[in-house]
């Protein structure tokens, strides 16, 4: 294990209302990108002494993370230790061997797991930014080593108004309420029943009272949660470091001298800036979910379309890296993280709708596949049930559907569709095409193309399932993490089975979708670059969705790609650190 990242030397940083630069730029580190990973490079950067500059080529700050909830999936962090969860370093190495299976990769894996304790605490130590332990159990909990809570972790919520000016640079969030309030994962039911109880209805007088007031000074809420509590955190402690951090201003090409990596051109005001980085470059560019091109190019068998990365998110690291001969690892069990997502179409746009926080593998809603059976746990994670639609024929036939009733809809929504009476009527989502109304399960199987005998016969066996209690095709609700998407208020012998039987029926379509990419740059364990030989580009770094996955396309619980994300930025910058202190700049490539 890593010790703990020490000062290289002190260092007068230059304020971030800096004059604007001349032709040059000295820093000592240069991080492209500012997500999770970037920022948090820059940090640890930071608090070692060293001077930093930050590019980020949009007007926000945040990348994906900023839309994301911002959870990290560490074993055995601090506030585990604090709350006396059962677990160790070792269990967790069982669990991610069981799940990775061939794709367990130990210099990767291990590393992240002994380094991920000391990695938390040094971001945080000394830092605005703070992470409480989360009630998610691993995704696969019953697997050998899982554990029901424990090793998820959330940012916690910041008041954005502390943030000053700096409130703008945040990214938009993707799930807002009152056209841009902010509301947790928790607070859902409360919003969509004031009135269950005094507490409720307190709750969000509070809430909306407080989001009034936002809006006369504010575009939008001020209580930050999720990743846009996270960024805004590591914002707040950059500023306290007097790091650099330049907004609009993206990286064109890097530059190598004598045979590493000493910094890169970038747009700057209308103008390229030459950047010298004295100690290294780290990309942080947060993947290529939104080029085409590479998503053809590198998705193997799971061709898809969609994501809900940021919009800029185009590959950029890949790119500058390989102008320099770096090399991509793709060997993957997928090239990404997946979630199904429906697509509402208006006139010529249209949005991308992420699986929801109240129809999620709640009892009631079946997925159905082309042949018009089931094919999975509709109660697993968002991941495996993307990995079952492509292991079910998609994308060559495209046909999958989540089948639910009115009922269904009217207490839990579905898709876009709020629950009542949020959605008073569910034609005109009909007549736009979002969803498919069928008076019977026959008509219903009619609009989609599907057998309707076949479709009769899931249904009903589906109901006899949820009559019995038991799910003998998929064991869904026996797993920890299917029980937390359960309703024990339905009062059945299974909180995660629930019957389909009183029309009309409705089917909504879904697509998976990438909420990240795993497959990235060739690295190895400290996030070094590596090029087609296997040996390291000196003085380049990649972290975050740059840098293949260590867990490689495999979902073992929520978190696991900002995990990650801030623990290789942590390696990373130990070994800049510490080849600064021996007096040298990166390590030199072996040819």
């Amino acid at each position: 294990m890593n010790s703990p990242i020490t000062k290289f030397k002190p260092n007068t940083a230059p304020s971030s209302k800096a004059s604007k630069p001349s032709q040059d730029w000295e820093t000592d580190v240069l991080v492209i990108g500012s997500g999770a990973a970037g920022l948090s490079a820059a940090l640890y950067a930071a608090k070692a002494g060293l001077r930093v500059t930050v590019c980020e080529k949009s007007a926000k700050l945040g990348g994906t993370t900023a839309l994301s909830n911002g959870m990290i999936w560490v074993p055995c962090s601090m506030q585990a230790r604090a709350a006396n969860v059962d677990d160790s370093i070792a269990k967790a190495k069982s669990y991610l061997q069981h799940e990775l299976g061939s794709y367990y990769r130990p210099e990767y894996v291990d590393a992240y797991l002994e380094d991920g304790p000391t990695a938390l605490a040094s971001l945080e130590n000394g830092s605005e930014v703070k992470f409480t332990l989360a009630s998610a159990p691993d995704y696969h909990s019953n697997q050998i080593g899982g554990v029901d809570k424990g090793r998820a972790l959330s940012p916690a919520p910041y008041d954005g108004r502390l943030l000053g000016k700096d409130f703008d640079l945040i990214g938009d969030p993707i799930r807002v309420v009152l056209g841009g309030m902010m509301i947790s994962s928790g607070e859902v039911r409360n919003f969509l029943n004031p009135l269950q109880s005094a507490a409720s209805l307190k709750h969000v007088l509070r809430r909306v009272s407080r989001y009034a007031g936002d809006r006369l000074r504010y575009r939008r809420g001020t209580e930050l949660s999720g990743g846009n509590a996270l960024i805004a955190r590591l914002l707040v402690s950059l500023r306290r470091y007097g790091v650099e951090i330049w907004l609009r201003c993206p990286a064109i090409e890097l530059s190598r001298e004598g045979g590493r990596v000493t910094g890169a051109i970038v747009k700057r005001d209308g103008a390229d800036l030459r950047v010298r980085a004295s100690h290294g470059v780290v990309l942080a560019t947060g993947g290529f979910a939104r080029n085409g091109q590479l998503r053809a190019r590198l998705s193997g068998a799971h061709q898809h379309n969609d994501t809900l990365a940021h919009r800029d998110v185009t590959g950029d690291g890949l790119a500058l890296a390989g102008k320099l001969g770096a090399a991509i690892d793709n060997d993957v069990a997928s090239s990404g993280f997946w979630t199904p997502v429906s697509i509402l179409r208006n006139g010529r746009s249209s949005q991308v709708v992420p699986y929801g926080w109240l129809d999620r593998g709640r009892p009631g809603v079946i997925a159905v596949g082309p042949d018009a059976k089931r094919f999975v746990n509709e109660s697993n994670s968002y991941h495996d049930i993307c990995l079952a639609m492509f292991n079910n024929g998609y994308p060559a036939d495209k046909r999958f559907y989540f089948i639910c009733d009115k009922d269904f809809v009217r207490l839990r929504g579905m898709g876009h569709l709020l629950p009542w009476p949020w959605t008073l009527s569910i034609k005109k989502y009909a007549r736009l095409g979002y969803i498919e109304i069928g008076r019977t399960i026959a008509e219903l199987a009619g609009e989609l193309g599907l057998d309707p005998n076949q479709l009769q016969k899931t249904v009903e066996e589906h109901n006899a399932h949820a009559a019995e209690g038991r799910d003998p095709l998929f064991n869904r609700g026996e797993s920890t993490f299917n029980r937390t998407l359960g309703d024990p208020a339905v009062g059945r012998k299974n909180p995660n089975l629930g019957p389909i039987k009183n029309g009309p029926f409705i089917a909504l379509p879904i697509v998976p979708a990438t909420l990240g990419t795993a497959t990235g740059l060739s690295t190895d364990a400290e996030g070094q670059v590596l090029n087609g030989n296997g040996a390291p580009i000196a003085g380049l770094y990649a972290c975050g969705n740059d840098m293949t996955s260590p867990m490689r396309g495999i979902y073992p619980g929520a978190g696991i790609t900002i995990g990650p994300a801030i623990v290789f930025a942590y390696r990373a910058v130990d070994s800049i650190v510490r080849s600064a202190r021996q007096g040298q700049p990166a390590a030199a490539a072996q040819a």
